[in-house]
């Protein structure tokens, strides 16, 4: 069967657990996390908390994602399409450009005159490939968006040096 990446979500502040549950069952997963800093009363405290909070994402084919909520007992409920007929699939792309964006860890700058809504691809740097529109240009810089469909959408700062206009 095709395997695909599936998005689910699951219970508040269990993305570790189910992160450990799907390894011992042998499931690949993408969770993403970030480090954070917070301050408690007397001190700061650096924490690893999930980019998209309840959110795991999935990869199988349909018939083991059906399995794994109902055979190994992981909490979590798959998220549904549009249209209601069957579970969210991440494209291979969207996914391959998240998990690049998200073990990243970079910020940029953009400069140049590239038009609000072009579709760019990032050709140098640890990005190169990551697409995305976007969304802001001027003398002082723009944004970039990637979207993950349905799901979420991160905004980021490129130089317009590392991109290229595609269609």
């Amino acid at each position: 069967m095709t395997q695909m990446w599936y998005a689910a979500r699951t219970r508040h502040n269990q993305e570790k657990f189910v992160k450990t549950k799907l390894e011992q069952i042998g499931v690949e997963h993408f969770v993403p996390f970030r480090k954070e800093l917070r301050r408690r009363r007397d001190r700061a405290v650096e924490l690893m908390v999930p980019v998209i909070p309840n959110l795991v994402f999935i990869h199988t084919d349909y018939a083991t994602s059906l399995t794994i909520a109902n055979d190994y007992g992981v909490r979590l409920t798959y998220i549904k399409r549009l249209d209601g007929a069957g579970h969210l699939v991440v494209p291979q792309k969207q996914m391959d450009d998240f998990r690049l964006l998200c073990e990243s860890n970079v910020d940029y700058t953009i400069t140049g005159d590239l038009t609000k809504g072009d579709r760019v691809a990032v050709i140098d740097g640890c990005l190169a490939g990551l697409e995305g529109e976007l969304v802001h240009s001027g003398r002082n810089g723009g944004r970039v968006v990637v979207k993950l469909d349905s799901i979420a959408s991160f905004e980021l700062t490129i130089s317009v040096g590392n991109l290229r206009r595609i269609k």
